[in-house]
């Protein structure tokens, strides 16, 4: 007797993106892989996304569409997508991003066979808003086989783009952390947890293509977005929040003391020096805003 087919669960958090969403939703819904579902949060969309949704909703079953009567914030979106997820393996995906039909089939492959791994991801490229590819996003990321702390180390060190929160990932595992924090660099911090947990695979074939909106990866803008006016002050305080959310990953995730000590050490050494050009950036906002 043949196993059932594990659900994978998609979730598209949207807010205003009636100029990309209908191509992320087909590139989804053509995945060659059987089980899918795909949840849909719309954050009190003002534009034709709530129209565009519910089409493709009425005509696929596999499309659930939620709408918040009021806008939730980024990160409270991101979460109820996966909060709303019935599936044994997860999936987050951006409004203006394209996949292949194979990436989920192939991120299954490994991820069926090796149990150790938590979360898989793909070659990814760079696409420009007017469709022209770019350069090959790094790191080659692929924790198979290392140590929990060497795991740990690898992710801290090495993340810059952090695409790999939009690969497949155990459900299991997410619930297993706090998903994505009201902090600055929110990405950042979910993979350096999912890395205590498990390990990251990378598939050697570009199958994702992750669209570079204007304000991605625009740390200053989003801790704006935090604080309404930012001060040297908060500035500070929220660089030192998210070192603090790096120690609480460790602190609530290992509980052997001396592994604990070592990886929060590694938190203090790796942090301060990796993102010392944000807490420059932001210093240098707040002192525009006086």
């Amino acid at each position: 007797m043949t196993s059932p087919i594990p659900l994978v669960s998609i979730g598209l958090p949207v807010y205003n993106g009636e100029r990309f969403i209908a191509g992320a939703i087909d590139s989804l819904l053509a995945q060659d892989y059987a089980q899918i579902e795909l949840i849909v949060s719309d954050n009190a969309s003002t534009d034709r996304t709530p129209e565009i949704c519910r089409e493709y909703a009425a005509k696929d079953p596999r499309v659930h569409y939620h709408c918040n009567s009021t806008n939730l914030g980024v990160i409270k979106n991101f979460n109820q997508v996966f909060e709303l997820a019935s599936g044994d393996y997860f999936m987050w995906a951006g409004d203006h991003d394209l996949r292949a039909p194979t990436f989920i089939s192939r991120c299954m492959e490994i991820m069926v066979a090796d149990p150790s791994v938590v979360l898989c991801c793909s070659q990814t490229v760079r696409v420009a808003p007017n469709g022209r590819y770019s350069a090959i996003i790094p790191p080659r990321l692929d924790t198979r086989g290392l140590a929990t702390v060497t795991r740990f180390q690898l992710v801290i060190w090495s993340l810059s783009y952090c695409y790999q929160t939009y690969g497949l990932i155990r459900s299991d595992a997410l619930k297993h952390t706090q998903l994505f924090r009201d902090t600055i660099g929110p990405d950042a911090i979910l993979l350096a947890e999912l890395a205590l947990l498990g390990a990251f695979a990378y598939v050697p074939e570009l199958l994702f293509y992750m669209r570079q909106m204007p304000d991605a990866g625009d740390w200053v803008r989003y801790a704006s977005k935090l604080n309404k006016r930012l001060t040297p002050l908060s500035a500070g305080f929220l660089y030192a929040q998210m070192i603090y959310n790096y120690l609480m990953v460790v602190h609530q995730q290992i509980h052997q003391p001396i592994r604990k000590l070592l990886l929060m050490l590694a938190v203090l050494q790796c942090i301060p020096i990796r993102y010392r050009l944000v807490l420059r950036d932001m210093f240098r906002a707040a002192q525009m805003q006086k």
